[in-house]
């Protein structure tokens, strides 16, 4: 079996504080209403953020940049439209739009999303949404997609490189639990070669090393393939389990080509012992059995 490592997506940048807030003083004038709680700034550069009249708190290292910036003071949200941008060398962030709500904590995005954490000692992970939401409070988020386009998350660590696409994936940064589904596929890239994984909703559970396929799930090394409706791997129990639809093993080993079908196959993470359970059917090609002298009387 194909052991394959959890995914950590990352988490979106603008999270507690991630957003600047400017406070500016109406003047008192007799006579006059007093103006709406809501400031409007248009700006064309980093310097006019610096400029603003009041202290800007430092936020990430960094400030968010984007065409016009609104801030609605009663409601405690900040709102980023028009080529929205966030980087400090070590989280990105990008989008047509972006919206900062303090007080339910919560970040959400949309419009050519693309979000990236590069740790200079870890793994690298990058991700492109339609849209995207995250609280930042609870650690639950959902990167979506509405259009043709799915959800792309590339994760690059040491010499393999995973790429997932879905039409959505729910994470929780808290659990590192993760949750792709609809027409999930996705390939890992090794020195050994290159491994895929499809099913209809993955479910990954990093800290277990724990992943869970439903639905049309299909494992492949380029040597062999497992076929069945639900996959189990465990990591932490060194096991695998497909059953649904009638499991079908296929590949090829140094012994031949093979293909089997059962009600239930079960193994260690490795794939070195299988055990096939239930109307067991297959057939194995060896070329020693097609090169054996009595296939010459047939």
């Amino acid at each position: 079996m194909t052991r394959w490592k959890g995914i950590m997506l990352c988490t979106l940048v603008l999270g507690v504080g991630a957003c600047r807030t400017v406070h500016v003083q109406a003047p008192e004038v007799e006579g006059v209403p007093a103006p709406q709680q809501v400031l409007q700034e248009k700006k064309t550069s980093l310097q006019e953020k610096k400029k603003a009249s009041a202290p800007l708190p430092e936020v990430l290292g960094g400030i968010v940049q984007s065409d016009t910036w609104t801030i609605y003071k009663d409601k405690e949200q900040e709102e980023f439209t028009g080529h929205v941008s966030y980087d400090n060398g070590i989280y990105v962030f990008k989008a047509g739009y972006a919206l900062s709500d303090r007080k339910a904590q919560t970040v959400t995005a949309r419009e050519n999303v693309y979000i990236k954490q590069q740790n200079p000692q870890g793994p690298t992970y990058e991700g492109y949404a339609d849209t995207a939401h995250y609280n930042y409070q609870t650690g639950k988020g959902v990167l979506k997609s509405v259009s043709k386009n799915p959800v792309r998350l590339i994760l690059t660590e040491k010499e393999q490189t995973v790429n997932a696409r879905a039409k959505q994936i729910a994470f929780n940064t808290q659990t590192r639990v993760f949750v792709l589904s609809g027409n999930v596929y996705a390939t890992r890239t090794t020195p050994q070669g290159t491994q895929t994984l499809q099913a209809d909703k993955v479910t990954l559970k990093q800290d277990e090393n724990y992943a869970h396929l439903e639905g049309n799930a299909v494992l492949s090394d380029g040597a062999r393939t497992l076929q069945a409706d639900t996959v189990i791997y465990d990591g932490q129990h060194n096991a695998a389990h497909a059953y649904g639809a009638r499991p079908l093993v296929s590949g090829t080993t140094e012994q031949g080509t093979f293909a089997i079908i059962a009600d239930d196959v079960r193994s260690d993470a490795q794939g070195h012992v299988v055990t096939l359970q239930g109307q067991v059917q297959g057939w194995l090609v060896s070329p020693e059995l097609n090169e054996n002298k009595i296939n010459r009387q047939f």
